[in-house]
């Protein structure tokens, strides 16, 4: 334990596992990494999950708690900037109302549901976790010494990550086992984000998918004004990836060069 800072235990929980790095000092350095297999799910009133982040805790002995969860237990979307929105509780109101229009009447009072931050007459990302989830998330499961000081999802974990290496325009996607989130923003607003379901074996099969969503975007290529994808893929950033005229790829890598990086050390920023 640091005699100067309070150990902490970032968590990166996914619907069928939970990873675990504990950090500790100024630089949070790695000290632990752990790995465990749960069901992650609201059948059982999230027990599962609540069972492998209290053993996980207790064995850390850590002080504070980070979260971030899979952008499969995720959903977002673009949140235009409206004038006529005068407070929180109406951005909310108006969030709401477009996901019940996607989702189906009344289905936004299971969700919890935050925004990133813009200035005025900008567009912002609205995301939205299960409202049950959220509330075991805070509870600090049980144990008094134990302090939640973030939770966050796994795209706008890898956005904070590596915010000083965007710029005002471009695209950043979020690779995980099964999930792909694209959001694409220009003058730091945010045009579109989605989150969908990807079985992406290697980087030529992510290049491919790359190129059916720029032809799904309408996005314009050009030599001389290439489009910057930031790309966060740690199963393949240790494998060449391939090419793309008018497209300038930039790897969001990992302090822990090791073949198949874990993904908690990609979100958290801990140095192992």
């Amino acid at each position: 334990m640091s005699l100067l800072l309070p150990d902490t235990l970032s968590l990166y929980i996914a619907p069928d596992r939970v990873q675990a790095v504990k950090a500790t000092g100024w630089g949070r350095r790695a000290v632990e990494l752990r790995q465990r297999e749960a069901s992650v799910q609201a059948a059982d009133n999230w027990q599962g999950l609540t069972r492998v982040v209290t053993d996980l805790a207790r064995q850390s002995k850590a002080q504070r708690l980070h979260i971030v969860l899979s952008d499969k237990l995720a959903r977002y979307a673009s949140f235009p900037w409206g004038a006529e929105l005068r407070n929180a509780d109406e951005d909310l109101g108006m969030a709401r109302m477009n996901f019940d229009d996607v989702y189906g009447a009344q289905s936004s009072a299971d969700w919890h549901f935050g925004f990133s931050a813009a200035k005025p007459g900008q567009s912002r990302i609205s995301v939205a976790v299960p409202q049950s989830l959220f509330a075991v998330l805070q509870s600090n499961f049980g144990d008094k010494q134990l302090q939640v000081a973030s939770i966050q999802t796994a795209f706008c974990a890898t956005l904070q990550t590596h915010r000083k290496q965007l710029g005002d325009k471009g695209w950043l996607i979020n690779l995980e086992e099964g999930r792909l989130t694209l959001g694409c923003w220009s003058d730091h607003s945010w045009n579109w984000i989605y989150s969908v379901h990807a079985e992406l074996n290697s980087p030529e099969a992510l290049l491919d998918r790359v190129r059916q969503e720029i032809q799904l975007s309408s996005t314009s290529l050009k030599a001389e004004q290439p489009v910057s994808i930031f790309l966060h893929a740690p199963a393949f950033e240790h494998l060449p990836f391939g090419k793309l005229e008018g497209v300038r790829f930039i790897p969001l890598k990992t302090e822990d060069k090791k073949a198949g990086a874990k993904y908690a050390f990609a979100l958290m920023g801990v140095n192992p």
